[in-house]
This record gives C-alpha cells, sequence and structure tokens, in this order.
C-alpha cells in the first residue's frame, strides 16, 4: 500500500531500500523520493544516510535509484508506484547482523517508516529466481541469479557456490557451482552479470529452497515427477475457465457461472447498424495490400459471399477466444489443430485422461475432448453455401466488458471470408481424419469431415469465379498475414491427408512450397500460423497413420521436416541466447519489441521438432529438451521479477489481467490457468492514468543507451500486450502434454473432488478470531499450496486462513489448493455474522 516501506540486505554490501507512493493524476508530482525529473537524477549523496550493522556504523560509498509502477488496475485509478533506493556500502554485513537504516536528511521519507532488516542467512532474495512451481526429478534443473539495480546496474554476483536446502528445516541437501549465462542479443548492455546454478545431479524428491551465500534464498520450490503435470492441469484448466454455451462449477473450479451464450446467434442484415460501422472501419486499410484486388467488405452488399441463412444460427460451444467472450473462426481452427496434433504425435499425450476437466475419466483423451468442444462449435459456423463465418461478436457493442458471460450480450456472426473457411476445412478435416479421434469418436469423425468437404467446395468455387487473389476479402488482422494464402494451403494439406485426393494433393503443391521464405513472418519467423499446420500435418501425415508414405512426395516430405527441424534449431539457439533460457527471438531484441509473447507457446515447436529422427552422432533432441524446460521455467517464474506469468501457479501472482470475467467477478485473483504476456515492451496508455505510468519508470523504457531493461519491465496492471489467445493456450497446453505424457503420473487417475471448509473459533482476550481450514476426502493436503479468499480480505496464501467475523451480515469464502502434481481442490461456503 502507498507508503508502505521495507529494507533489503541485497548482498553482503548493497542494500536496497523501497518505498510505495502513490500521486494524483498529472500534473501533481510524487511526494517523496522524486529523484528523477526532466532535468536528470538527483539522488541524496552517501553522506545523507548512516548505516548500522548490530549498532557498528558502515560507510556508504555510492547511491542508485529505480522506480516502476507496481499496480495500476483499470476499472479505478489506484497507482502504487515502487521506488527502491540503493546504498553501495564500503563493508560488507554479516549474517546474522541487524541492519539499520537512518537518514541524516529531514523529509528524506515519511516520519513512520522504520528501515531494518536482519542479514538472516535464509531470507527471500528477490536475486534468486527459481520455477516456483518446481523441477521434474530426472530433467534439467536450472536456477538464475541476478538483479538489476537501477542507476547503479546489474548486480555482481560472485562466482561462488550455491546450497540446495530442504525448506521446512533448512538443512543442505546439495552444493553446487555458480556459473555466468550472460544474454545475447540486445542492443545496449543487459543481463551480463546473470548467474546460473545447475542442479540436474540431485533427484531426491522433495520442497526446497536455492540458496546463495550472502544474498539469502529462493522462493521454495518442489523437486517432483509431478511437476509437468502441475502445467498441464492448470492450462487445461485455463481452457475450461475459457468455455463457451457451458457453464463453470464446482468441483472443476471456484470461478463459477452458469450457462452462457447458449442463445441463437442473429444473422445481421442492413438494419444492424452498429456491426456495419465497425466492419467499415476494420477493413478500411484493405488498399495498403496491393494484392487485395476485390472490393471493401465495408457491408453486405460488398460481402463477395452474401449470407444463405437468414434470421438466427445455433454457434453455441467453443470457446472465448480472449480476454473477451468473442469467438474467431480461425483461432477456433489452430487451437484444435495443436490440440489434435499433440494427441496424434506426442507419445503418451492422447492417453491423459487426468487433467482435471469434467470429462475426464471417462476413458477417452482429455486433449480431444477439448478439441471436440471447439469442433463442435466449428461446424455450427458454417453456413448453408459450406463457408464459414468469420466471427461470432456481440450484437451492439465491441465488447462485452462490465458483464459475467452468463449475462452476456446477445451475439452475431459477421461476414464469411476464404480465409476464415480455409481454416475452418482444415481443422476439422485434421480431427476427422486423426486415428485417435476416429476411434473414440466416430459419429464426430464423419460429420466434421462432410463438413469439410462442403466448405472445401465453396473454396473451390471461390477461387474458380474471382480467381485466388480476388476471392480473399481482408476483415481485421486474423488470417490477413498472408492474405488467405496460408489457410488455403493449410485446408488443402488437409483434404489431401483426410481423403487421399491426389488432385488436391496437386493443389497443395501449387499453393505452397515450403522452402519458399516468403513463408516466414517478417522473412524469419518459421511454422507461422497456417503455413506452420500445414508443414506439421504433412510432416507427420504418414507417422500417424493417416496416409501412406508412398502417397507423399519424397522431396515435399523433406522440405517441410527441415523446415520443422529449423525452427526448432531458432527456438534452441535463442532459449541458449538469454541469459534466463526463453526463447526470446534476437531479431525482436534488435528492434527493441516486445509483446504477446509466451514462452512455453514457443517451446510447442521444440517439441514438435523433438519428434523428427535425427542422425545418432548428432541428436539434438536432448538440447530440446533442454530449451522446452528453460522456457517452462521462465513461464514458473525464473525470470528478473519472480513472477509466473500462468495465473494460479506460484508465489507472486499477478491481479490486474485482461479478463472480462476476472474484471466483473466477485475476487480479486483471477481464474487460474489463463495465461500472461511472458515480456512486455512497457504500459499500456489507459484512460485513468494516461502517460503516467510509462513516464514514472526510472530508467525510462525508451532511453537509448540503457533502457529500463526488457525483463524487467512488469507492472501489475491492465495491459492488452499481455493478453492471450486460445491459441497460446492450446500450444502451451500442448507443450506441457508432451512433457507430462513422459512422466511417471501420466496415468495417474484423477477426477477432480469436492472440498469442503472447516472453520473454527478462537478467543484471543476480548477479540474472537476464526481460523478456516481446507479438507478434501482421501486427499492430502499438507504439500498443497492454498489460496483463500474472502470477502472484505485479502487473498492469502496458507494451510489456515485467519479472520474476525464480521458483526452483520454474512461473507463468502473460497479456497483453492494445488497438489505439486496439479491436481485441484476447490471449495466455497459463506460465513455467518457475529453473535
Amino acid at each position: 500500500m502507498p507508503g508502505d516501506c521495507e529494507l533489503r540486505v541485497i548482498a553482503p554490501g548493497v542494500l536496497e531500500l523501497t518505498l510505495i507512493t502513490t500521486k494524483p493524476p498529472d500534473p501533481a508530482r510524487v511526494t517523496h523520493w522524486d529523484f528523477a525529473g526532466t532535468d536528470g537524477l538527483r539522488l541524496p549523496g552517501p553522506q545523507e544516510f548512516q548505516v548500522t550493522a548490530d549498532g557498528q556504523t558502515l560507510p556508504v560509498q555510492t547511491t542508485g535509484f529505480k522506480r516502476r509502477v507496481l499496480y495500476a488496475p483499470l476499472q479505478r485509478r489506484d497507482l502504487r508506484i515502487a521506488n527502491h533506493l540503493y546504498l553501495q556500502l564500503g563493508a560488507n554485513v554479516k549474517e546474522g547482523q541487524l541492519i539499520n537504516v537512518t537518514s541524516l536528511k529531514n523529509g528524506l521519507w515519511p516520519a513512520n517508516c522504520r528501515f531494518m532488516a536482519k542479514a538472516d542467512r535464509l531470507r527471500h532474495s528477490p536475486a534468486i529466481h527459481v520455477n516456483q512451481v518446481g523441477y521434474t526429478t530426472s530433467w534439467s534443473k536450472q536456477a538464475m541469479v541476478g538483479y538489476y539495480q537501477g542507476s547503479m546496474g546489474e548486480l555482481t554476483v560472485p562466482a561462488g557456490k550455491f546450497e540446495l536446502v530442504e525448506s521446512g528445516t533448512g538443512r543442505v541437501a546439495y552444493r553446487g557451482q555458480l556459473v555466468p549465462r550472460r544474454d545475447r542479443g540486445f542492443t545496449f548492455p543487459s543481463y551480463q552479470k546473470v548467474m546460473e546454478a545447475d542442479f540436474t545431479e540431485f533427484k531426491s524428491p522433495g520442497e526446497y529452497r536455492l540458496v546463495i551465500p550472502g544474498l539469502g534464498g529462493s522462493y521454495p520450490f518442489f523437486i517432483d515427477d509431478g511437476v509437468a503435470a502441475a502445467f498441464a492441469r492448470t492450462y487445461a484448466l485455463g481452457l475450461y475457465h475459457q468455455r463457451c454455451g457451458g457453464n463453470n462449477a464446482l468441483p472443476f473450479t471456484r470461478f463459477a457461472h452458469g450457462v452462457c451464450h447458449s442463445a441463437p446467434a442473429a444473422v445481421p442484415n442492413a438494419q444492424f447498424t452498429n456491426m456495419l460501422k465497425f466492419l467499415a472501419e476494420i477493413t478500411a486499410n484493405f488498399a495498403s495490400n496491393p494484392r487485395h484486388t476485390a472490393r471493401q467488405l465495408k457491408d453486405f452488399d460488398a460481402s463477395l459471399y452474401p449470407f444463405n441463412r437468414r434470421g438466427e444460427v445455433d454457434v453455441s460451444g467453443g470457446h472465448h477466444d480472449a480476454g473477451d467472450y468473442s469467438k474467431y473462426t480461425i483461432n477456433s481452427a489452430a487451437l484444435i489443430h495443436y490440440l489434435v496434433f499433440a494427441a496424434d504425435v506426442f507419445p503418451g499425450a492422447g492417453e491423459l485422461d487426468n487433467l482435471g476437466i469434467p470429462e475426464s475419466g471417462d476413458g477417452k483423451s482429455d486433449l480431444l475432448q477439448e478439441a471436440k468442444w471447439e469442433a463442435d462449435f466449428l461446424a455450427r459456423m458454417q453456413d448453408a453455401d459450406g463457408g464459414f463465418y468469420f466471427l461470432v461478436y456481440p450484437r451492439n457493442r465491441k465488447y462485452e466488458n462490465n458483464v459475467l458471460p452468463d449475462r452476456g450480450d446477445p451475439q452475431i456472426v459477421w461476414p464469411k471470408t476464404t480465409a476464415a473457411t480455409a481454416a475452418a476445412v482444415a481443422a476439422l478435416a485434421q480431427t476427422a481424419s486423426s486415428p485417435l479421434f476416429k476411434k473414440q469418436f466416430p459419429e464426430a469423425a464423419h460429420l466434421y469431415l462432410e463438413t469439410a468437404k462442403r466448405g472445401w467446395g465453396f473454396l473451390e468455387r471461390a477461387v474458380a469465379k474471382f480467381g485466388k487473389d480476388g476471392a480473399y476479402q481482408k476483415i481485421t488482422h486474423y488470417g490477413d498475414d498472408f492474405m488467405h494464402d496460408d489457410e488455403l494451403a493449410w485446408a488443402a494439406c488437409e483434404m489431401f491427408l483426410a481423403t487421399g485426393d491426389p488432385a488436391i494433393h496437386r493443389t497443395l503443391r501449387d499453393w505452397f512450397r515450403p522452402a519458399d521464405g516468403g513463408t516466414r513472418k517478417w522473412g524469419w519467423w518459421r511454422m507461422y500460423e497456417g503455413y506452420g499446420c500445414a508443414m506439421r500435418s504433412y510432416a507427420f501425415g504418414a507417422k500417424t497413420g493417416r496416409v501412406q508414405r508412398n502417397q507423399l512426395e519424397t522431396l515435399y516430405l523433406a522440405q517441410c521436416e527441415n523446415e520443422i527441424v529449423k525452427c526448432g534449431d531458432d527456438e534452441l539457439r535463442r532459449a541458449q541466447e538469454s541469459a534466463y533460457g526463453t526463447s526470446f527471438p534476437a531479431e525482436t531484441k534488435r528492434v527493441r519489441g516486445a509483446g504477446w509473447y509466451f514462452s512455453t507457446d514457443r517451446a510447442f515447436d521444440l517439441a514438435v521438432a523433438h519428434q523428427l529422427d535425427h542422425p545418432e552422432f548428432n541428436d539434438p533432441r536432448p538440447k530440446y529438451l533442454a530449451a522446452i524446460l528453460s522456457n517452462l521455467n521462465y513461464e514458473g517464474g525464473c525470470n528478473p521479477v519472480n513472477v509466473c506469468y500462468v495465473t494460479g501457479l506460484g508465489w507472486k501472482r499477478q491481479r490486474e489481467i485482461v479478463h472480462h470475467y476476472a474484471m466483473n467477478d466477485r475476487r480479486v485473483l483471477p481464474p487460474s490457468g489463463i495465461p500472461l504476456g511472458n515480456i512486455q515492451a512497457g504500459f499500456a496508455w489507459l484512460d485513468a492514468y494516461k502517460q503516467e505510468l510509462g513516464a514514472l519508470s526510472y530508467p525510462s523504457d525508451g532511453a537509448n543507451d540503457f533502457p529500463y531493461p526488457f525483463y524487467d519491465r512488469w507492472g501489475d496492471s491492465f495491459n492488452v500486450q499481455t493478453e492471450f489467445v486460445i491459441v497460446n493456450q492450446a500450444r502451451s497446453l500442448a507443450t506441457a502434454a508432451f512433457l507430462m505424457a513422459r512422466t511417471s503420473v501420466k496415468g495417474q487417475a484423477w477426477k477432480s473432488s469436492a472440498g469442503r471448509i472447516e472453520i473454527r473459533s478462537e478467543s484471543n482476550g476480548n477479540v474472537r478470531r476464526m481460523s478456516a481450514r481446507l479438507h478434501a476426502p482421501g486427499l492430502d493436503l499438507s504439500p498443497a499450496r492454498i489460496v483463500w479468499e474472502m470477502q472484505d480480505h485479502e487473498p492469502a496464501l496458507g494451510h489456515v486462513f485467519s479472520f474476525t467475523n464480521a458483526a452483520t451480515g454474512s461473507r463468502w469464502l473460497e479456497a483453492e489448493a494445488q497438489l505439486p502434481d496439479g491436481r485441484r481442490v476447490f471449495a466455497t461456503t459463506d460465513v455467518a455474522p457475529a453473535r
């Protein structure tokens, strides 16, 4: 809260003083520690501080400063600014000493602030970064050590020893040597003093902390074979939270809502003026693409493919595309591709029937169950002529931003396009020809194939009538990167694999050449969108039994496989070049950009490349696996700000995310399983703050020589550049399923069970306290991370939740437990008022 302050011993010779401040809207200034102005940085000198250790004075040599917004929610102004003063000492603090910092200049900080801390050996260190969920027993295990001190630069970490200690006892279980891990690719110095702690050879299960002598210890983490399952089950829970056309309910989640968007959507006409206005606005830039020779799709008369159906159409089901409740056909198709591909190709992934979704335990693949939920919706998006509607959208406004989904707006479908149709054809044909899907859902597979054939006929007629370029009409950026070329290539590939039709095979090779660099976004991003889906499916068409090997063209197959391997090599190199092991591209580093980046999403391409055969003398698969895990680590909290970028995991959790359910429900924390963008260029412009959020950062994000480093640019604030789409969720779930299926937990039976909250009264003098505990029949919750949320209380982590009962009115109370293997238990209750 504003006014909070804290002293931390970062290293024996470095102290960090933190003060949380706020400010009214511009042009008001920060009331305390406004050291960074337009005229540069003006810090108090070393002589203005007195530092004592157990009463003995320690000299201060230099001072430093950094500042960044800590919290800035969207719906109301609540600005909290984290200010950090650094003191470089002339003598080292010793372990166990009590440190006290006072100001020799009146007014440097509020009178009620006390900067005192003990240099405890096991104190929490913000400089030690671990995967807060944990590490799998038999695979590689790395943690990173490094810290950014603003104007004082990076913390110098000695190349000394690290210790693995038991979380409960502090007993040293393992020792190792820190080694340098420098970042490469940024155009300014950053992350050049990061050190790596590798404890791969330690394999004893348990809960541990990483301790660096002189620096302190990390957050607790598990070494457990269930860690991969924890990520897979959390991502599966996130997709369950995104389901549309159904409800979310106990025992599968505490983030409950009723059946949503089940009413038929309207097929619009000229009376839908708001929709026509939106359509004209978003298609206005069509002429910027010289290949877009078709007329602007600004109204219904301009559409090359008029609506056939009239009135209303059932388009229930599917998943909400992102933080909003809309459903985009192209993203729906991509979600299906990644989940079906993972079930067919990743060994054991299709057998997972224990991810904790409602269908778990029914003997059928959970990945395919989630894909089927989407495919059933996608099949309903087909018009009578075989074309597919572009999306499902609110009838009268852009976003349903002030309601829960079960109270959402009436909806409409948007016009058909060849891009949307091709993507739908591809996804349905792929699902229909999946051997495992056909075995488990034969009736649905038959329906999907017939639906795909009708869609393919629509595409053939459209291209024959208007020409390949002339058949395309842009709506939004979805499907517009290569016009519809990549979606058409993908559709041709999947239709060939589903039917074996040699004519479609020839069309595929005519429309798409895998070795052509023009199929890469920006010239370097391989396997992008529809082209990537086509190459992936073709390369594994015979391996999955969809076609015979002799039906494939040998050189074409080799080109697809080669591009897959090169894509895997790209992601491997990027992970190796990152000080923190995430596959953030050097191409993006060079232009100082970031946004919509998700580590385990990018690791999916490593998992795919891992499935291809390589010469035994140069097998990169162990390196691919190591890079997958380093990306997983980054997302799990092994990053400079120690934030777990998947909601519902880790010790340090974001509150403010781009998600309409989270913005409108009763809770502080967002639904679990939602991915957050891992790297952002800066803060978003928000009406309540305008330019303030970015302007408050010191150093500036836009500084030429020493900007605020990218991995450190975190703030708990609404930022659309960190918003996910269901494609990111699907790729990340597929990556986690690839890992989970390689562990002993893959066969663990699990179907979510209900928990129970027990409340006890505890008297303490004249104060009557209450305590709550969570119980689950047949489950030992002692190793679980348990989150508590209560009306009018801050969320809390712990096995016991204590509170003072209200004098009047009942209050809701919720608990969510996550076991080390990702199994979750949810419970809710109402607490009666005190008598």
